[in-house]
C-alpha cells in the first residue's frame, strides 16, 4: 500500500510536469505569434488539459496499476496532476509577467476595459472595476489564482473523465456470471 501511494504522487507529479510543459509550449507559441490575448485560441488550452488528464489517467491505470483503477483514484489522480500542472504554469506566468513582458498586465487591463466599453458599461463602473482589477493584477496573485483555477478545472475534467477511465478488477465476474446462468436453468 505504501508503494502504491508513492507511485501515485510520483506519477501525478511527473504527469503534471509534462502537461504543464506542454501548456507552456502552447502559450509560448501564442505569445511569439502575438495571439496570447486571443481568447478563442486560449480555449484550446482546455482541450489540451482534458486530453492530458485522460491520457495520463489511462497511462497510470494501464502501466502502474495493472489495468484497473477505481473512480475515486482516477478522480484524485486527475485533480492532483492538474494541480502540479498548475504549479508549473503559475511559475511560467510569474516569469512571463514579471521579467519577460511586464507590460502584459497593462495589455490585459486595456483589453478588459475595451470589452466593458463594448458591453455598454458606464465609465464610472469601468473606472471602479479597473481599480479593483488592479489589485488582482499582481503576477503573484495571478499565479496563485491560476493554480486554484487549474485545480478547479482538474475537478471538472476528472469528474467526467474518471467515469470512462475507471476499470474495476472483478476477479469473480466469470464465476458470478456462471452462477447466474445456473440459477436460471
Amino acid at each position: 500500500m505504501m508503494e502504491e501511494k508513492s507511485t501515485f504522487w510520483k506519477s501525478a507529479m511527473t504527469a503534471g510536469l509534462y502537461l504543464g510543459i506542454i501548456l507552456i509550449v502552447y502559450n509560448v507559441i501564442l505569445y511569439a505569434t502575438g495571439q496570447n490575448l486571443n481568447t478563442s485560441l486560449g480555449i484550446i488550452s482546455y482541450a489540451i488539459m482534458a486530453a492530458g488528464v485522460v491520457h495520463y489517467q489511462l497511462q497510470y491505470r494501464n502501466h502502474e496499476l495493472g489495468g484497473f483503477i477505481s473512480y475515486g483514484k482516477a478522480f484524485g489522480y486527475g485533480v492532483s496532476l492538474m494541480a502540479f500542472a498548475g504549479i508549473i504554469q503559475s511559475a511560467y506566468t510569474v516569469i512571463l509577467m514579471k521579467y519577460i513582458d511586464p507590460g502584459l498586465i497593462d495589455q490585459i487591463r486595456i483589453m478588459q476595459e475595451e470589452q466593458m466599453l463594448k458591453q455598454g458599461v458606464p465609465d464610472e463602473q469601468i473606472e471602479m472595476a479597473s481599480q479593483i482589477m488592479g489589485v488582482f493584477q499582481n503576477p503573484l496573485i495571478i499565479a496563485f489564482s491560476g493554480l486554484l483555477t487549474f485545480a478547479f478545472i482538474g475537478v471538472i475534467i476528472s469528474l467526467v473523465s474518471s467515469i470512462y477511465v475507471k476499470k474495476q478488477d472483478d476477479e469473480n465476474a466469470f464465476e458470478d456470471a456462471m452462477s447466474d446462468l445456473k440459477s436460471e436453468e
